[in-house]
């Protein structure tokens, strides 16, 4: 039992995934419309949107680019 309740906390809002990603809902919607970022629709076509906590990490980790900090 408590397997599946830490389950249920795992499945995101865009609101809770964009407090998790420190990022705006658009950034979040355009990564799942472009197929990006894994989402499940509740509900049919115009259902809410759910987004599982690994999903996001997978996400950040494929589109994490290096970045070069310069010395000043």
């Amino acid at each position: 039992m408590p397997e599946q309740q830490q389950d249920a906390g795992a499945w995101l809002t865009i609101e809770e995934a964009r407090q998790v990603v420190k990022c705006g809902p658009k950034l979040l919607y355009r990564a799942v419309q472009r197929g990006d970022l894994r989402a499940a629709r509740l509900g049919g076509r115009s259902g809410a949107i759910r987004i599982h906590r690994d999903w996001i990490t997978e996400w950040l980790e494929r589109s994490a680019q290096p970045i070069e900090i310069g010395r000043r």
